[in-house]
């Protein structure tokens, strides 16, 4: 995803140089005023000319730059995001010096001493997202410096579009709790630590086979190569539940649990999926049935995104019958 941007406004920061230019622009013209001296308003005229023509050549620079954001497919919230930038200066006339990209937060995100006529710059930026759902990126600040280095121009972009920050992950997998059948689904489940149960069964030796999986007591028993075939037992599909309903949405504590709660969530589908086993997800109103694709973490991904804490109205979430739930404790419903 990409945003690009131009800059409408402008704003002027005095360097300690420009400041000081200025003071001696205006002891020149009190001195040229006083005295009436033509050689002294000649080179207040210059002075001021200098000045005029430095900003008028820095203002047609930020007209004509743009500036465009790359971002990764997926953001993940917490996770440093390294986003690629591009800065175009397309004038035909004017180079762009003391070319620096800022956060809305005023952090420098890029910096460049000189972009030439026509020509861009193209860097890598990092992002930082801390909370899931929908976000607007940007504001960005442009901002070059004025030739003969009298103050910092800049200006700003206002980009309509957002963002969909997916929730945070966890560094491990949750155990979560079987609704229907007892038991419970436990961390490694989840994790790579964990191992898929295997279904054995005993077979003759077939060309190719791995001698390490002979069965010797069976082999001297039946006189003839005897094999033990292990195979992965798939796993059933799952649904991940995830009720948002609560008695006080704007509870400070209920809100970090619920937070907890999709963070939780969000990390045990992605490490289910990783293995290969079906994973479906029913968050309020909204079901997402457990498939095997390359888009799937993409579908469970996005609801947990953009639910919000008591967004359902009091209404009922849906109920899935005939399936293996893994309920999750959020907040507590009203």
């Amino acid at each position: 995803m990409s945003f690009a941007g131009a800059f409408p406004g402008f704003k002027l920061r005095l360097t300690r140089w420009g400041a000081a230019y200025i003071a001696g622009c205006v002891i020149l013209g009190l001195a040229a005023v006083n005295t009436g001296n033509n050689a002294l308003m000649a080179m207040l005229a210059m002075a001021l000319g200098s000045y005029v023509v430095a900003g008028t050549w820095s203002r047609q620079v930020l007209a004509s730059t743009k500036v465009r954001v790359r971002l990764p497919s997926e953001v993940f919230a917490g996770r440093t995001v390294y986003a690629d930038a591009v800065i175009d200066n397309r004038s035909r006339i004017f180079p762009a010096y003391g070319v620096v990209l800022r956060a809305s937060d005023g952090t420098v995100l890029l910096t460049e001493s000189l972009i030439e006529t026509r020509s861009r710059c193209r860097r890598s930026i990092e992002l930082e997202f801390e909370e899931r759902g929908w976000t607007r990126v940007g504001p960005w600040r442009l901002e070059i410096l004025l030739p003969l280095g009298f103050s910092h121009q800049s200006t700003e972009s206002l980009p309509d579009e957002q963002v969909l920050v997916l929730p945070r992950r966890l560094e491990t997998a949750p155990g979560l709790e079987l609704a229907h059948g007892g038991g419970a689904l436990s961390p490694d489940l989840f994790t790579d630590r964990g191992r898929e149960a295997e279904v054995s069964q005993l077979r003759d030796f077939r060309d190719g086979d791995d001698q390490r999986q002979l069965h010797w007591k069976q082999t001297a028993r039946q006189q003839r190569p005897i094999v033990v075939d292990r195979q992965r037992a798939a796993e059933g599909p799952v649904y991940l539940v995830v009720d948002p309903r609560a008695s006080d949405p704007r509870d400070p504590v209920l809100r970090e649990r619920f937070e907890t709660t999709i963070s939780e969530v969000a990390t045990a589908a992605v490490h289910r999926l990783r293995r290969s086993a079906p994973v479906g997800l029913v968050v309020g109103q909204t079901v997402v049935p457990p498939v095997r694709d390359a888009n799937q973490a993409a579908r469970l991904l996005r609801p947990l995104a953009e639910v919000e804490l008591g967004g359902m109205d009091g209404a009922e979430p849906v109920r899935i019958r005939g399936r293996r739930l893994a309920t999750v404790a959020g907040a507590p419903p009203a």
